[in-house]
């Protein structure tokens, strides 16, 4: 009796641990897990940070040292090109825009001193040598008197004037040459009255465009006039931003490629420039460090980093003030934090990451937010954020993250802690879908003094959350929208739909008061007849006639307004001593002593490239093929590990990337530079001297 009863026990603990085995394999096949299938018995969420690592990864990982980066572990950075003569390295430099517009500044400085005069004056043609289609007019008058400058058009309404300031010594700025042609310019001496006294014309001969810009505009309907007098188009495909008048003729671009976003204009009429110079890796496509500030002529007065990179939106708090920028967590998800920027340092004060301000079932995949505008409203201490893919515009308090109103198809949040927050529909309506640019307008559009107009651009497109989205109506046309919203009774009416061709990403709603005119910028045009990608359309806003449309060939970011400070571009530069500034991801200080020796093997100069700008180390080669870049001294050993920002997408393994690795956090030592590149220990035959 007694072994029967060890038989049978031992028989059901193996029916028991085959029954195990069988269920873990089963778990495994479906890639649950057992973590995972328990919550799915139980009804609960699989924590995203779970389903991330159970993703296909491309690129490599192994590490050398077992470390792992701190993402909140930044250094901050405040120096200037010449601050790479403090480090000991044959690693060569490459100088910031800043240094080669401020040589050239100084060149045109010493030529205004030669007293060219008003008579023989001197003409400088794309002077920064990146506006093909500006120049500069040096001279010098007897007594003080402004100047105005006229670039005949081919019409009255295209003729581009500016106005400088009084001044013996005259640096005028030219903007708004046509390409290939031999321009007339007027020029027209002031008197204290704003009369002219005296005036000639002076001739300006240009280049063609770039292959790239050949018939990149087409028009489809011109009024002869327009309530901008440039209108600038970049991002995306147009790596040359290009500004065009109300005839559709290209009067000035850029010749050096700008990508991705490219374009953010600034309250003193200058322009922020997404910079491709440094990228940092992510789960997706690398994450643009860079960004410089520069003005239409092509100066550059100072570059800024951020450490998680930057996307789609660069703009101020308020006029002059502090920087508001998109950034990406990387933490397992790309384009999903907002970070306010010291405009003097560069330095993070405030920030936000998405994960932090809402938990929910949609956090389930890589960029499941993705961020594309915010902005501030100073007198309530908010922000406005247009996350995407979450179908939603959200208003909260910028200080203390508490959401204040979210626009939204209530359907889409119904069932969880949010609809409480979700806006009340009154009247007609049609919810929009992977919205752009949603800003609070400065005009009272519907009269009512106890509501805020919201403007945005309705792609009307789901190719993100189709299976959460059943209510999609799929009319395949976008619009440019405005909705007024009762914040204090919390409800929402749609007082503006103008439809347009159908532009599934990109794209951007302007609402021009002085005109009354509301421009739709179609960036990524998805079904035309002739494949061209871009549409511009400005309408007026009361009764919705088309004013001036145009089609553009390539597809573009955003469009907007180019304003110019004639005053601006015609003074002599002044940068400060701390022209690149902001943060950057630090090394990790290690207490392993590995090392007697080197690695055996050392990589090849063509695999992996090195350069410093200021004290910060450019690392280049192809996305998530190095996964350790370890700075080995005599006393101390840093690690910069990427092992953590895992990548989903095989595409971008293509995409050559230069890592900015910061060298103002490391001790003084000296250093050898190795790598684990494709998995395997390499020494790169470069070292450094931190003094």
């Amino acid at each position: 009796m007694k072994n029967w009863k060890k038989r049978t026990k031992i028989t059901l603990l193996l029916v028991f641990l085959i029954f195990l085995a069988l269920f873990a394999a089963l778990c495994w096949k479906k890639r649950r897990g057992i973590y995972n299938t328990y919550m799915k018995l139980t009804n609960q969420e699989i924590p995203y940070s779970v389903k991330e690592k159970r993703k296909k990864m491309y690129g490599d990982y192994e590490q050398k040292l077992k470390v792992s980066m701190d993402m909140d572990n930044t250094v901050s950075i405040g120096e200037n090109d010449e601050s790479a003569a403090e480090i000991e390295t044959e690693i060569p430099t490459e100088e910031t825009r800043v240094v080669a517009s401020y040589d050239i500044d100084q060149q045109l400085q010493a030529e205004q001193d030669n007293g060219y005069t008003w008579e023989e004056p001197m003409v400088i043609q794309n002077p920064y040598q990146i506006a093909p289609l500006t120049a500069v007019v040096i001279f010098d008058t007897p007594e003080e008197c402004g100047v105005r400058f006229t670039v005949k058009g081919k019409t009255e309404a295209t003729d581009i004037s500016g106005e400088v300031d009084p001044a013996v010594s005259h640096r005028v700025p030219i903007i708004g040459l046509y390409p290939n042609e031999e321009n007339t310019v007027v020029l027209e001496l002031l008197d204290e009255n704003g009369k002219t006294t005296d005036f000639q014309e002076i001739k300006i001969t240009t280049d063609s465009l770039p292959e790239t810009l050949d018939d990149v505009i087409r028009p489809v309907k011109t009024s002869g006039k327009s309530a901008y007098e440039l209108t600038m188009v970049y991002g995306q495909k147009t790596i040359f931003p290009f500004a065009y008048d109300c005839m559709g003729d290209i009067r000035w671009y850029m010749n050096t490629k700008v990508k991705a976003s490219g374009i953010f204009q600034l309250a003193n009429n200058r322009m922020i420039v997404q910079d491709t110079a440094a990228q940092v890796p992510s789960a997706d496509k690398p994450q643009t460090t860079n960004f410089y500030e520069m003005d239409y002529l092509g100066r550059a007065y100072t570059m800024y980093y951020v450490s998680g990179g930057i996307h789609h939106e660069v703009i101020e708090k308020e006029p002059g003030g502090n920087l508001l920028v998109l950034s990406s967590s990387l933490e397992g998800h790309i384009e999903d934090k907002i970070q306010e920027l010291d405009r003097q340092t560069g330095e993070v004060v405030n920030e936000l990451v998405m994960g932090d301000l809402i938990k929910s079932k949609y956090e389930d995949r890589v960029d499941w937010t993705h961020l594309n505008t915010v902005s501030y409203q100073p007198e309530t201490d908010t922000i406005i954020i247009s996350p995407r893919n979450l179908e939603s515009v959200i208003k909260l308090n910028w200080t203390t993250k508490e959401i204040q109103w979210i626009l939204c198809d209530p359907r889409f949040w119904e069932g969880t802690e949010y609809e409480k927050y979700v806006l009340q529909p009154e009247g007609d309506f049609n919810y929009h879908f992977q919205q752009h640019t949603a800003y609070q307008v400065s005009a009272d559009l519907d009269g009512n003094p106890d509501t805020v107009e919201i403007s945005l651009f309705d792609n009307h497109s789901v190719k993100v959350r189709r299976a959460d989205i059943p209510y999609y109506d799929k009319t395949k046309e976008s619009y440019l929208v405005v909705y007024s919203v009762n914040e204090k009774e919390g409800t929402v009416q749609q007082i503006k739909k103008i439809p347009t061709v159908w532009s599934t990403i990109t794209s951007s709603t302007i609402y021009d008061e002085d005109s009354n005119h509301i421009f739709g910028m179609c960036g990524h045009v998805k079904e035309s007849e002739d494949k061209r990608k871009g549409m511009t359309y400005e309408f007026d806003y009361d009764t919705e006639e088309v004013i001036n449309q145009f089609s553009i060939k390539t597809t573009f970011y955003r469009a907007s307004e180019m304003k110019i400070d004639y005053n601006d571009l015609a003074a002599p530069m002044e940068v400060a001593d701390n022209y690149i500034r902001g943060e950057l991801l630090q090394p990790t200080k290690t207490w392993k002593w590995l090392w007697t020796k080197k690695p055996e093997q050392t990589l090849n100069d063509e695999d992996v490239t090195f350069h410093l700008t200021g004290q910060v180390l450019y690392v280049g080669t192809y996305d998530h093929r190095i996964s350790q870049i370890i700075f080995h001294g005599k006393k101390n050993t840093y690690v910069y590990d990427t092992t953590n920002m895992r990548l989903h997408k095989k595409g971008y393994l293509q995409f050559y990337e230069h890592i900015p690795v910061p060298l103002q956090g490391l001790d003084a030592d000296e250093y050898e530079i190795y790598v684990m590149y494709q998995n395997e220990f390499y020494d790169t035959a470069q070292t450094v001297a931190i003094k």
